[in-house]
C-alpha cells in the first residue's frame, strides 16, 4: 500500500512537522495501530504523534486502500472494542487540512520562549 501523495511529498522536503506534533515512521508504529484496531475495529496507518499525550495522527484504511482522509485520535488504552465516540477521533479531509485544523493551532499554543530555546539549544535575544 502507497501513502498518499502529499504525505510522501512533506517527507521528501524534510518536513519534520511543529511542536507538539512530530512524523512517526508507519513501519514502527505498530503498537498505535493495533490499538486503534481493538478499541475501533477499523484500521489505520499512523504518521504523526503529539509529544505531551496520547493522541496521533493517521491516515484511515478503507477495504485495505489508504484513503486521503487523516484522523486525529486519541486513544483510551482499554485493548477492547470501545462504546460510541471512544477513543476521540478528529477528521481532516487530507493532511493539509489536518495541518490547518490540528497542527498550526496546536503549534501557536506552544510558542514561547522557553520552547524556542529548547528547540535551538541556546539562549535567544
Amino acid at each position: 500500500m502507497k501513502l498518499p501523495i502529499e504525505y510522501r511529498w512533506l517527507k521528501a522536503h524534510s518536513f519534520e512537522g511543529l511542536r507538539p506534533w512530530y512524523f512517526v515512521d508507519p513501519s514502527k508504529s505498530e503498537g498505535l495501530r493495533k490499538e486503534y484496531q481493538l478499541e475501533t475495529g477499523k484500521d489505520i496507518i499512523p504518521i504523526a504523534r503529539r509529544q505531551d499525550n496520547d493522541e496521533f495522527a493517521g491516515f484511515e484504511i478503507i477495504d485495505n486502500e489508504i484513503q486521503n482522509k487523516v484522523l486525529t485520535v486519541h486513544l483510551t488504552w482499554s485493548s477492547k472494542l470501545e462504546r460510541a465516540n471512544y477513543p476521540s477521533i478528529i477528521e481532516s479531509k487530507n493532511i493539509f487540512k489536518w495541518l490547518e485544523q490540528v497542527v498550526i493551532p496546536e503549534t501557536i499554543d506552544w510558542i514561547n520562549e522557553d520552547e524556542l530555546e529548547d528547540i535551538l539549544g541556546t539562549e535567544n535575544d
